[in-house]
């Protein structure tokens, strides 16, 4: 008798057809999710920029009423620091250039930054980007495929902008053409094209999407000083080369039409994703390049109550946010240097559009004091972000096992997230008088530490939506108060400028804040935001109690 004996069958070897059509799923599903933010903003970038150039060409139809806005406007250095490029605004691409600068590069670049951290580490915080590499994929490579999805996404970006600016180009009055439309579009797409690099750099460095954003949300404050710093005179607009923002500055598309800029944007782009396809490859899941190390001495601090918990794994955090509130602050103390000169009348009504008076030096302190509130305000974002991860991860279910208060545990939350708005605040004023002390400026220490905790009022109302968000909805709590913040930024901007829709100020946060110095603090509208920031976090605390944790 012979043995029959049956051969197993043998599973397909894993090639490259496999690999690819892996690393194909990865950035489909990824491009899913993020082409209709894209699309969204690709109208809102076109139509903005559309927009402006019409209003110019309506608002200053003569060759006279052009050349009088560049003679009073085109060399004015406080404008250049506070919008961008001036120096071509006698023209309709000029104009049309510095009046979207400030609004597109900030908002394409937080857009970038957040799609990228969400779309890389949220989804290893959400455990999904596990299940995606027990496929046939690696993680450099499913990296380097979400990073392909979010350049189509920019792609998107630049594609809408360019289109409807060429049909609004179309126009006579106008006279854009297709290549320096083009420019235009590549050049507004810098800004999200680098921080997606970024965005995917800081999701290895970090252990979480939180971290992640922290970390860019630092680049992001320090390029945008830098851009300031290089645009406040002649001796320094050599730093222009150094941020992505001064890279599209340079492009100066429908004047110069130099595309020179676009060469280090796009090796900066290119190198950061590179790095980061690189590192997720020589990382473990779940972990991040700055993560602790596995061994350490034991240290009971925070270790007794969840509030101390919460202390003891944010301090680092909030270290950083106050530390890069006061740069930010130092930085635009030292800009205050341009007060000294001969004050422009254009810049002067500029400033009385906020609503600021008094000296040059209290308006430009005033509406610095503006950008810093935007800064300490994030920190909100961060702290509920922070909080939502800790309940999506479904560690906070851990801590709720213990007989914890679930009230104390939220409102201890909400207090150590106000005591850093108040250092960063108390901090952001020390150091502006320090700044401008250092060009020989007597800003006042007292009148520049009242300046900085003016801007805890609203901050602490940005808390407050964050924590009733958060008490709701954690999912979208942390979108809701970027939104809030770098909403009422852009509409405390545009409203002081544009008259039309000056109404749309009253849903600004910042429009119920004094320009300290610049105005007079208003005691009853303190007492009334300080209310509001505390009868938000009331009730969020009340409502967290009473329902159940969600998990991701």
């Amino acid at each position: 008798m012979s043995a029959h004996i049956e051969s197993a069958p043998i599973a397909p070897a894993r090639g490259r057809d496999s690999d690819s059509g892996a690393d194909l799923a990865v950035g489909r599903r990824a491009f899913g999710q993020l082409w209709i933010g894209a699309s969204v903003w690709s109208l809102v970038f076109g139509g903005s920029a559309a927009a402006s150039a019409l209003n110019y060409v309506s608002s200053f139809p003569t060759i006279a009423a052009r050349q009088q806005i560049a003679a009073t406007t085109g060399k004015d250095t406080g404008f250049a620091v506070l919008l961008g490029p001036v120096s071509a605004v006698g023209t309709v691409g000029g104009y049309t250039v510095y009046k979207c600068f400030v609004f597109l590069t900030t908002i394409g670049a937080i857009w970038a930054l957040l799609a990228t951290t969400r779309l890389l580490r949220g989804e290893e915080d959400a455990g999904r980007w596990q299940l995606v590499l027990a496929g046939n994929t690696r993680a450099s490579r499913a990296t380097a495929a979400t990073l392909t999805a979010l350049g189509a996404g920019v792609a998107v970006i630049f594609a809408g902008t360019t289109v409807i600016v060429m049909l609004a180009g179309r126009n006579s009055k106008l006279g854009f053409g297709f290549g320096e439309t083009a420019l235009y579009g590549l050049s507004i797409a810098i800004a999200p094209a680098v921080f997606v690099g970024v965005g995917a750099l800081t999701s290895q460095l970090g252990r979480t999407r939180r971290v992640a954003t922290g970390l860019g949300a630092c680049v992001f404050g320090v390029t945008f000083v830098v851009r300031m710093i290089a645009d406040s005179g002649p001796q320094t607009r050599w730093l222009l080369w150094a941020t992505p923002f001064g890279w599209t500055e340079l492009v100066r598309p429908f004047t110069r039409n130099d595309p020179w800029p676009l060469l280090p944007a796009a090796a900066a782009a290119l190198a950061l994703c590179v790095g980061a396809s690189i590192l997720a490859s020589r990382r473990d899941v779940g972990d991040g390049v700055l993560s602790s190390a596995d061994v350490s001495l034991p240290r009971a601090f925070g270790l007794r109550s969840p509030v101390g918990l919460a202390v003891r794994l944010e301090r680092a955090v909030l270290g950083a946010w106050c530390v890069g509130a006061a740069v930010a602050a130092f930085a635009l103390g030292v800009i205050a240097k341009v007060t000294t000169g001969t004050v422009p009348a254009s810049f002067d009504n500029y400033l009385k559009k906020f609503g600021a008076h008094g000296s040059f030096l209290d308006q430009y302190l005033g509406v610095a004091f503006l950008l810093l509130a935007t800064t300490v305000a994030l920190i909100s974002a961060n702290q509920v972000g922070a909080a939502s991860d800790e309940e999506t991860s479904g560690r906070l279910v851990h801590v709720l096992a213990q007989p914890t208060d679930r009230r104390m545990l939220f409102a201890g939350r909400l207090v150590l997230s106000a005591a850093a708005i108040l250092s960063a605040s108390l901090l952001a004023g020390f150091a502006a008088w320090l700044g401008a002390a250092t060009q020989g400026i007597n800003a006042g220490l007292g009148p520049m530490i009242g300046a900085g905790l003016n801007v805890v009022p609203v901050s602490l109302v940005a808390l407050g939506i964050g924590a009733a968000m958060l008490a709701v909805a954690p999912r979208a709590a942390v979108s809701t108060v970027y939104a809030v913040v770098i909403g009422s930024l852009v509409i405390d901007l545009l409203g002081s400028t544009i008259p039309g829709i000056r109404w749309l100020e009253h849903v600004s946060l910042f429009h119920y804040m004094a320009l300290v110095p610049a105005q007079d603090a208003d005691a009853r509208a303190l007492v009334l935001t300080i209310a509001v920031a505390v009868a938000l976090c009331v009730v969020a605390t009340i409502l967290f109690a009473r329902r159940d944790m969600q998990s991701a």
